[in-house]
């Protein structure tokens, strides 16, 4: 007798992991709405925090989106003070993106969020048990970036 299929669905056949997604973005976008940044906005920043001064077409291949996606998120992030676009002195052609002093202090901002959001999502797991989700879930992502790889 085999066991049944290991599915994200779970006993009402609601998708968990999209979910656990969908309501982290939802709590990260409404704590941080009074800075009007969301999550996706708040990736871009967290690139330029780790490298300011990348050009559109590398924050769009690090987010694994089209570049037309992150123009767009750029476009709001600069008209809202957050970033600006300088031209690429190696490539005219090309921009390249930096965060201002008031994107940077935004990210620490989002940081605390994100920690503010673990701990909601945590609450009643042992540390062990905690040890045990991120380890397989580390092992899940792993298995999806090698097969988005072979796409």
């Amino acid at each position: 007798m085999t066991d049944a299929p290991k599915s994200s669905l779970n006993e009402d056949y609601s998708p968990v992991f999209q979910d656990i997604a969908r309501f982290r973005q939802l709590i990260f976008d409404s704590l941080l709405k009074p800075h009007n940044v969301t999550m996706s906005q708040g990736f871009v920043l967290v690139q330029l925090f780790r490298e300011n001064g990348l050009r559109q077409a590398d924050i769009a291949q690090r987010m694994q989106v089209a570049p037309v996606t992150t123009s767009k998120l750029i476009d709001k992030l600069e008209a809202q003070g957050y970033v600006e676009r300088r031209s690429d002195p190696e490539d005219r052609r090309s921009n390249r993106i930096w965060a201002t002093d008031r994107g940077l202090a935004i990210v620490k901002t989002m940081t605390r969020t994100v920690r503010d959001i673990d701990q909601i999502a945590n609450e009643g797991l042992s540390d062990a048990e905690f040890a045990t989700v991120i380890k397989a879930l580390t092992v899940m992502r792993k298995n999806l970036q090698k097969a988005a790889a072979q796409r």
